[in-house]
């Protein structure tokens, strides 16, 4: 499930009180619980290198609840609870689907120390993207319930990100070519509806990029296609960066025939 599918984000759970938190997990040795790499709520995971999967340990969740955790820009003081900017790239995203019985289960969560961020809640008429660093930028991960359990402050968690400061970093590139052509300037190729073409896009570093599009179905595999038989698809290049490489981002547009 992508983000772009997150159930709408209550106010009111993101603003629960420790209080009110610290008092549900006093009820008993089942009660429900998630802690990030063994860090409880509230804590903060120090020293993360630029891109690093996290271990989410989520215990006792009750029968009928789903469950999302997502790494996002933390809203400055005096603002709204709810994160608006939140990291969409592949594996940024954990969603537990409710189960009819109580679900003890460990799952990864990628968290990147740069990321475009995007709201997790675009129901809002917010479609607008953040360059998040969170170096500068206050960063955690985010659980709550889904669904109705949005606004039950009992599912919502909190853990701080730190990431370890790196020395200047090379600038990293997308080559990308679609039917064995490389796609410069403002050249938008043309994609069927009908028929999927060959699209390659590599890195300057090596690294391997994730692909996503609005009206396009890319693929790793090296293919594209189009959804839609008229108009524009955007597809968007991105990569984490690693200590050696900065972060990247590429948009590129292609038109739509059948």
């Amino acid at each position: 499930m992508g983000i772009a599918r997150i159930a709408v984000i209550g106010a009111a759970a993101l603003a629960a009180t420790a209080a009110a938190l610290t008092g549900a997990q006093a009820a008993g040795a089942d009660t429900f619980s998630v802690t990030a790499n063994g860090v409880a709520n509230r804590g903060s995971l120090a020293d993360l290198a630029p891109s690093s999967q996290v271990t989410m340990a989520v215990s006792n969740l009750p029968a009928n609840v789903g469950l999302y955790a997502f790494h996002c820009l933390v809203p400055p003081p005096g603002a709204s609870p709810v994160p608006t900017r939140c990291d969409a790239g592949t594996g940024t995203l954990m969603y537990i689907v409710a189960a009819t019985a109580p679900q003890t289960t460990t799952r990864p969560l990628t968290v990147n120390a740069e990321f475009e961020g995007k709201n997790p809640n675009p129901q809002t008429g917010d479609t607008g993207t953040t360059a998040v660093n969170c170096r500068v930028d206050a960063c955690a991960i985010y659980t709550l319930g889904a669904g109705r359990d949005s606004v039950n402050p009992a599912y919502v968690t909190t853990f701080r990100t730190q990431f370890a400061e790196v020395g200047p970093r090379a600038k990293d590139w997308a080559t990308a070519t679609i039917r064995g052509q490389v796609i410069k300037g403002a050249w938008q190729p043309r994609v069927s509806r009908a028929k999927a073409s060959p699209f390659v896009v590599t890195m300057r570093s090596g690294l391997t990029a994730t692909l996503a599009s609005d009206a396009c179905q890319v693929s790793q595999a090296g293919v594209i296609r189009a959804l839609k038989s008229s108009g524009t698809c955007t597809v968007t290049i991105t990569s984490p960066g690693t200590d050696e490489w900065a972060p990247f981002e590429r948009e590129i547009s292609f038109r739509l025939t059948k």
